[in-house]
């Protein structure tokens, strides 16, 4: 099979295209098999029926989230120094919704060492009010949390009685491995005390606190070497051989439950650095601690969308880098860039210059970065829905090109690091050091439209170079396509969406599902979401249908509406029937109630309407030729 042709296979009459390939060890270190997860030509990856789905995550954690192991590393006061981190992303005009503290809060206050569960009160002296402030600015705190415990653990009396660690080989004693600050043992999560124990803690000492987000951390069990170490699986015994990739797994399961108990009909949000098939159901992942170099932020995109068609859509790297250096500006710039299309949106680093990575660290680059920032969540009803996709369907966010174009060959070849955001736009992130151009792959079946260039349009089936400067993001909408934005949120959880921004490409009827709910509880399991089916049919009469589903009442009061019609303007526009009125001059239709425009630099039709109440409408935008004097059809 050459996978670089992509080619097809049939399977009781489907047909099927490799999406992953992954190399999976035998029996023996001296046996390696080939799987490939093959994709249906329709979009179905199959083992999402065994494995399930991505877990539907909460709108905040689609937000921004800071992070760096120095802001819990103070001598003192860390919690004083968190809030003004706050206030200095706000002042710099930086949206902040999340925010990852590192382990040293748990440090010990003699030794600062790790001990999970435990609060070092000198760095956070009263913890309860930290997370009551940090909630009460709307900023959701992820304390981090890891298996392994040191010889000197405040709980090990507690552990050791309850029978919580993984055992050695001979079954005579507890394992001990590598761990941080020295040896370690390692919670056993195939059984039932160690999830019992585990649980109760997290509960009493984190969660009960205010917390709402679990992080597990370093939760891979490298620090078990021995193959051979021993571990309960329900009473019936097994090696880690056998159970290491479990461990991952039900360490986040233990948190969904212990999130559930605490917060009932609150939905989960849980993170994990490491996991088996499965995981989606219940975490979002990232790739660890990445090193900060230019090959990084390029390779991390592949990383992503493979990822992806693995099951795991909700999935990022750290921008910035996790291990090294500070990155020079440049890099800085690009690589958040290149963040604001990752589902997990998150500044993360442990620098060895003794340094600490933040968004507003190169003043000569603000502008830029602040406009990346903007664009991330001007396309968060965009993000949200395909989330929603993924949980419904396992299409993930980040697409690498064959999965919306199976049939193009060169896609498959394609190696311009390049992806599909969703059904409608590509992205080819600026990612080398110096770039004054980017060249890309336009898959061939449709037209392409510049969104950086007034929508400048582009045949398929044609590698193209385009220019760039430092603030190029470059993003090609497709000939068919609805792209879903809004200019109303800064901060999750205290902005309402009051309008929304679409913009229309129709070379081919297309259609798309915008989705809404409360972003936070699972009420959307009986039915409390709005699930806004929208078609258009292509046509000198271009019609645009909104079909509103389910029981959640919907925010928004406006749309704004722009159709790419490269040929014309229109002859008319009717929203549910009613005529709209026509504007010539912009600022007549900027202050217009409902209007439409034709704008001549990017050749698009201009609608803004008050969101009709009914819960099905549409809208018609006429393109048709007519007689100038007659003002008539003329006859075809």
């Amino acid at each position: 099979m050459d996978l670089a042709r992509g080619e097809e296979k049939e399977l009781a009459g489907v047909q099927l295209v490799p999406a992953a390939v992954h190399m999976v060890q035998g029996l023996s270190a001296l046996h390696q098999n080939v799987l490939v997860v093959w994709m249906r030509v329709d979009h179905r990856l199959e083992h999402l029926l065994l494995t399930g789905r991505s877990a539907l995550p909460t709108k905040q954690s689609l937000g921004y989230c800071a992070s760096t192991m120095y802001y819990a590393e103070l001598e003192e006061n860390c919690d004083e120094e968190i809030y003004r981190v706050i206030d200095k992303h706000r002042a710099e005009g930086i949206p902040i919704d999340n925010f990852w503290l590192a382990s040293g809060y748990t440090s010990g206050e003699g030794d600062n060492l790790r001990y999970v569960f435990n609060w070092n009160l000198r760095r956070f002296p009263k913890p309860a009010e930290f997370f009551a402030r940090m909630n009460e600015m709307g900023i959701n705190v992820i304390p981090n949390l890891k298996p392994g415990i040191l010889k000197n653990h405040p709980y090990r009396t507690l552990f050791e009685a309850n029978k919580v660690f993984i055992k050695n080989a001979q079954g005579d004693g507890d394992y001990y491995g590598r761990w941080w600050g020295g040896e370690g043992r390692f919670f056993d999560f195939t059984g039932q005390a160690g999830r019992s124990t585990w649980k109760e803690l997290l509960k009493k000492n984190v969660l009960e606190l205010g917390v709402k987000t679990v992080w597990n951390d370093n939760c891979e069990m490298d620090g078990v070497e021995d193959r051979d170490a021993l571990c309960d699986f329900e009473g019936e015994g097994g090696t880690m051989a056998q159970l290491k990739i479990m461990h991952s797994n039900l360490m986040a399961y233990v948190g969904k439950q212990a999130l559930a108990e605490v917060y009932p009909g609150e939905r989960p949000y849980i993170i994990n650095r490491a996991g088996f098939a499965g995981i989606q159901r219940y975490a979002q992942v990232w790739g660890g601690d990445n090193l900060t170099d230019w090959r990084t932020v390029k390779f991390n995109i592949p990383t992503i969308v493979g990822m992806g068609l693995s099951g795991c859509a909700n999935m990022g790297c750290d921008i910035g880098g996790f291990h090294g250096g500070a990155p020079e500006a440049e890099l800085m710039l690009r690589w958040i860039q290149s963040g604001v299309f990752q589902p997990r949106f998150c500044m993360n680093s442990a620098n060895d210059d003794n340094t600490v990575t933040q968004p507003w660290m190169y003043p000569e680059m603000n502008e830029y970065v602040r406009a990346a920032y903007r664009l991330r969540y001007q396309m968060l009803p965009y993000l949200y829905s395909l989330m929603y996709q993924a949980n419904q369907s396992g299409a993930p966010a980040m697409r690498p090109l064959f999965w919306e174009f199976p049939q193009d060959e060169a896609c498959y070849r394609d190696q311009n690091i390049t992806f599909m955001f969703g059904p409608a736009v590509l992205v080819a992130n600026v990612v080398e050091k110096g770039a004054k151009e980017r060249t890309l792959y336009l898959p061939k079946g449709c037209t392409w439209y510049d969104m950086n260039d007034n929508l400048r349009a582009y045949e398929g089936g044609q590698t193209i170079t385009v220019p760039v400067t430092l603030g190029s993001i470059p993003m090609f909408l497709r000939g068919s396509a609805v792209f879903v934005t809004t200019d109303d949120v800064q901060h999750i959880e205290c902005d309402t969406v009051k309008s929304l921004n679409l913009l229309v490409s129709a070379q081919r009827d297309n259609s798309f599902v915008l989705y809404d709910d409360d972003g936070h509880s699972e009420a959307h399991r009986d039915g409390v979401y709005c699930r806004t089916n929208i078609e258009v049919q292509a046509g000198d009469r271009t019609v645009i249908k909104f079909r509103r589903e389910g029981s959640y009442q919907d925010t928004v009061e406006r749309m704004n509406l722009r159709l790419v019609s490269k040929e014309k303007g229109a002859y008319w526009v009717h929203v549910n029937g009613t005529p709209v009125m026509r504007t010539l001059v912009k600022e007549v239709f900027d202050q217009a109630d409902c209007a439409w425009y034709y704008d001549l630099s990017d050749r698009t039709i201009w609608v803004k309407y008050p969101n009709p109440a009914q819960r099905e409408y549409e809208v018609v935008i006429s393109t048709e030729k007519f007689d100038l004097v007659g003002m008539v059809l003329e006859d075809e």
